[in-house]
């Protein structure tokens, strides 16, 4: 019998997979948030972190490019043409892998309006998005010269306009804004990591996105005031003994701590990483013990309504 019950199992679980992957191109709504990628650097058939913000059924913010976010940005029918920003909250690579995934994509397409592309600045041996933009498309020994037209005026359809993000500690401030959308910033920490939050405000909804962070930045909980959506990475589980993802993350209680003192309505918990996938259970206990509100797990393609047709 525990065979036959583990090979239902696996039968269910196949079957969820499958519902996942055709799900990915169904968010319609109004205003939704959509998951590109819900993992972190290991390889564990999720795509890396990244995600999509959709205004009229159209693509208009993708937030960090880890790798694999631009297969299933093309599976959910995003169009580069309809991109209003790229936002990367700092330059590990499995959050701008897909950089230059995007921006060659985008020659096969008819956009010809510059592209800002926000990151955080340099540090700790880190270049500025500014330089890293530079090194992968625009110097003479660029990883890929052959897309350095975007990075000069008039070489190609549009030019990628990189954007240096030179925040304070406690600072809060407007990194983006068009008729619709606002985007605000602070800096997080990250271990040694230059990294940044981000907080979207478009029609009345908001969707604060943490990024990689331990959570303790001053500004947090100002950031994240009342928002609609918070996503947070859970990538290390509850009392993770290693201190060097403890300095880089933060644990599942003061992520559920975070999103209770800011008020937010829904909590997206995405970057699963081996470890904190294994103790998914108990993280959910965990945050539910600290935070009343709902709260979700990430996978490839979820698509979260925040304004209905």
């Amino acid at each position: 019998m525990r065979g036959i019950a583990t090979v239902l199992a696996l039968v269910v679980s196949c079957a969820s997979l499958t519902a996942h992957a055709a799900d990915i191109d169904s968010c319609h709504s109004t205003i939704a948030w959509q998951v590109l990628g819900s993992g972190g650097p290991e390889l564990n058939q999720r795509a890396q972190s990244g995600h999509v913000l959709w205004v009229d059924g159209k693509a208009r913010a993708v937030f960090d490019a880890g790798a694999g976010t631009a297969v299933n940005f093309g599976k959910a029918k995003g169009r580069i043409e309809d991109l209003d920003v790229i936002a990367l909250t700092h330059l590990h690579t499995d959050h701008s892998a897909d950089v230059p995934a995007y921006i060659k994509a985008s020659f096969f397409g008819e956009r010809d309006r510059a592209l800002p592309i926000l990151g955080p600045a340099a540090g700790n041996g880190f270049p500025s998005v500014q330089t890293f933009l530079k090194a992968l498309f625009a110097e003479e020994h660029a990883a890929y010269p052959y897309l350095g037209g975007f990075m000069r005026d008039g070489a190609a359809s549009y030019r990628i306009e990189p954007k240096t993000l030179s925040l304070r500690d406690g600072e809060i401030a407007v990194v983006f804004k068009n008729e619709r959308m606002m985007i605000r910033a602070t800096p997080v920490k990250h271990g040694p990591v230059p990294a940044l939050a981000y907080r979207v405000d478009v029609d009345g909804h908001s969707v604060v996105y943490l990024g990689d962070t331990d959570a303790r930045a001053p500004a947090l909980v100002k950031l994240a005031e009342h928002a609609d959506l918070m996503v947070a990475n859970m990538a290390i589980p509850e009392g993770d003994n290693d201190p060097v993802a403890n300095a880089l993350h933060a644990p599942p209680s003061r992520i559920a701590a975070l999103a209770r003192q800011a008020g937010v309505h829904r909590l997206l918990l995405s970057h699963w990483m081996v470890r904190s996938e294994q103790a998914m259970p108990e993280i959910q206990r965990t945050i539910a013990s600290i935070f009343s509100g709902e709260v979700l797990v990430g996978y490839d393609g979820e698509c979260l309504e925040l304004g209905a047709l």
